[in-house]
Order: C-alpha cells, then structure tokens, then sequence
C-alpha cells in the first residue's frame, strides 16, 4: 500500500505533444516536476482536484471533461524510501494557469522527458510510457 494517495490531473496541449507539470520551489520537499493536484484529503477525488488546482494553478476544472486515465505507484518525489499512488484524470481547466501557493513554476513536457532527472520517478516510468501506450500523447 502507497504511503502518499494522491489525485493528479492530466492536462494536455492543443496538439497532445505536451501536458502540464508543476515544479516547486528549490527548498522544498522535491523540485522534481510532479503533476498537479494533491494528497486526498476531501470525501471524494472531484473535491479534491477542484481544490487543489484552484490552490496550485489558480483555475477551475472543467468538470464535464474529467475521464479517468488510471492508477499509478512509485517511488514519492522527495521520499526516496516512500510511495506514493496517483489515481489520474485527464481534464480541462477554465482559465488560464499560473503558479500559486507552493507551486513556483509551471511546464510543459512530452515524451521525451521520460528520462530527465528534473521530472519524478512515476511520472518518468509510469504515467508517461502508460500514456504513450494508451495514444493519449503523440
């Protein structure tokens, strides 16, 4: 069993080459990029996505657009002997995001970043080949 259980939302580009990572900052926990949302702490995932997304990206979520893309466990980023479980959605915002509270940058990354340090062990070895396999990312 996980020791972190996260809700993440997947947030494509136009041309779905890219989607959205958040970075925090250099002293915190990790500045690995991880995806946005955050630990389940509410009675169900919409709640806490809806939460999460306004605190880290100031926006909404689209809720009409949430589909569930699946369950992913690895090594937590910034807990190396930790894991953590991400239950993903893919979705759109209203609005347009910018980093807030603890999020000090956002980005944008692709497929080819499955092997980058910058970007955290589950999105590397899970989420990004399982998003490839499904086509969701060209």
């Amino acid at each position: 069993m996980a020791y972190y259980n996260k809700i993440g939302l997947l947030i494509l580009n136009e041309d779905q080459t890219k989607f959205l990572v958040c970075e925090k900052a250099s002293d915190d926990i990790t500045s690995q990029y991880i995806m946005p949302g955050g630990q389940l702490q509410e009675k169900n995932y919409l709640e806490c996505l809806r939460n999460e997304i306004k605190e880290e990206l100031d926006c909404q979520v689209d809720e009409t657009s949430l589909e569930l893309i699946g369950e992913y466990e690895d090594i937590a980023a910034g807990h190396v002997n930790e894991t953590v479980k991400i239950t993903l959605y893919q979705g759109r915002l209203v609005g347009t995001p910018v980093p807030s509270s603890e999020i000090k940058k956002i980005h944008w990354i692709g497929k080819e970043e499955r092997n980058s340090e910058k970007v955290s062990a589950i999105i590397c070895h899970k989420i990004i080949p399982d998003l490839v396999e499904k086509g969701i990312i060209n």
